[in-house]
């Protein structure tokens, strides 16, 4: 499916940037080396969002960290014994995303992987 080209949202655009990029470099990081990710952007015509799709190709998370991940100083790493950050990206990226009335989720792919989900209020006007 290839994305709407007059796809747009309102906000601060290095705000914005910053939550984004915080998302995929997550999924590039934790969905294994050479692994690849993909980002999938979409309209929901019903509801007025945007929805950005990042999925990676990784181990995923256990079903009962989806949640804290997004919780400060937490990393999916920690429960293998070791830490790889500082467990930053993803509460910031979702405090952005919170601020312009979007909001952000996690999920673990069936085929493996896991699928971060972003949606935005798409701008009246676009």
């Amino acid at each position: 499916m290839l994305a709407d080209s007059r796809l747009i949202v309102r906000g601060n655009s290095e705000l914005l940037h910053r939550a984004i990029e915080n998302v995929v470099r997550n999924a590039i990081k934790h969905g294994g080396a050479g692994r690849p990710v993909a980002i999938k952007l979409s309209r929901d015509c019903d509801s007025g969002f945007a929805r950005l799709l990042v999925l990676d190709s990784g181990p995923g998370v256990p079903d009962t960290h989806l949640e804290a991940i997004f919780e400060p100083f937490v990393t999916a790493d920690a429960d293998r014994g070791h830490t790889t950050g500082h467990g930053l990206g993803l509460t910031i990226a979702r405090r952005i995303i919170a601020a312009h009335g979007g909001s952000v989720q996690a999920s673990n792919r069936p085929e493996g992987g896991l699928m971060v989900e972003i949606e935005l209020p798409i701008a009246a006007h676009s």
